[in-house]
């Protein structure tokens, strides 16, 4: 009870929540300037806009994780989809703009995310993880193995042209595209936002508290559960297509676990249930991958150790702890 009115306080103060992300907006909008000061703009570019993408698709994996109770470990499924469909529009079918095919991802994502909780609901909670890992890893396997010659096997697909979206506004250069990535990476969390508000996030929220009483109340718990699949499906589709965009190719890697498990660990780390926290989550943790593989030939001891310490001393996240601070500070 203490927590639902620590959360009732929070939605209708939300002075954090108000200023966070404006601010962490504007700090984005700015970035390029700063770094035209460093000798490391391109890379430090590069970095801020792999963090935004992986924001989007921790952002998407968060509604259906940390609003909805489900614990989905094959995400990568939509991610990959969404970039082998890029991909091939624009690499072997020559598309050129970027905005229809960004439309196609977002339907792929959803057919995928029907699939996935159409097997997921008929299942237990503790087999929704054997599930979602199981078709992972199916469709790693079926992108090795170049059905219709549309994947290239295990080379995957080099050579993705970034030119335009919507036919005019040219997304070529890395400044464009980082200010086009957070524009949709801003849109994307308002679309997120107003969905949690709406009475259909109140049903997710109810899953995730008591999925028995919501069936008591006359919901589809089913129904439901596949929706929440598929509109988090949805956004991580174009995140898949965010992501070829900015590395011009794409391999089966990207279904592997361990991409899910970063959709996993993006979240805890900023925080379940909040949206922003798990894109502050993704670009933590994304940063520290990047300076700790620069400074130490085994980094990956260290980024584990500081999970570990984290999950241990912050078992909410870290944005859940800047709402307590806030909170106390009112």
């Amino acid at each position: 009870m203490a927590g639902d009115l620590t959360d009732s306080r929070w939605n209708r103060r939300s002075g954090l929540g108000r200023i966070v992300w404006p601010a962490f907006i504007v700090l984005l909008a700015l970035l390029p300037f700063i770094f035209r000061a460093t000798a490391y703009a391109d890379y430090l570019t590069y970095v801020v806009v792999r963090m935004m993408i992986f924001g989007l698709y921790a952002m998407s994996y968060d509604l259906l994780f940390g609003f909805s109770g489900i614990f989905s470990f094959g995400h990568a499924v939509f991610l990959g989809g969404g970039s082998y469909l890029a991909a091939i529009f624009m690499s072997r079918l020559g598309f050129q703009d970027a905005f229809p095919v960004m439309l196609l991802a977002l339907v792929l994502g959803l057919v995928l995310g029907w699939i996935m909780g159409f097997l997921s609901s008929r299942v237990g909670v503790g087999a929704v993880f054997l599930v979602t890992f199981a078709l992972g890893e199916m469709t790693q396997l079926i992108c090795m193995s170049n059905p219709l010659g549309l994947t290239n096997g295990e080379n995957g697909i080099a050579g993705v042209v970034r030119k335009t979206v919507f036919g005019f506004l040219n997304i070529k250069p890395e400044t464009n595209f980082y200010y086009f990535v957070l524009i949709v990476l801003g849109l994307s969390y308002l679309a997120l936002l107003a969905i949690t508000n709406l009475p259909l996030g109140d049903v997710f929220r109810g899953l995730k508290g008591n999925a028995l009483r919501v069936r008591f109340l006359g919901y589809s718990v089913r129904q439901y559960q596949i929706a929440s699949f598929m509109i988090s499906g949805a956004f991580s589709s174009l995140a898949g297509v965010l992501a070829v965009l900015h590395e011009r190719a794409v391999a089966p890697d990207i279904f592997a676990w361990v991409i899910s498990a970063d959709a996993v660990l993006f979240t805890v780390v900023g925080g379940p249930g909040t949206l922003i926290g798990p894109v502050l989550g993704a670009s933590l943790v994304v940063f520290f991958q990047e300076v700790l593989s620069d400074m130490f030939r085994n980094w990956i001891i260290f980024l584990g150790l500081s999970y570990i310490a984290l999950i241990m001393f912050l078992p909410n996240g870290l944005f859940p702890l800047l709402k307590r601070i806030w909170l106390r500070r009112e």
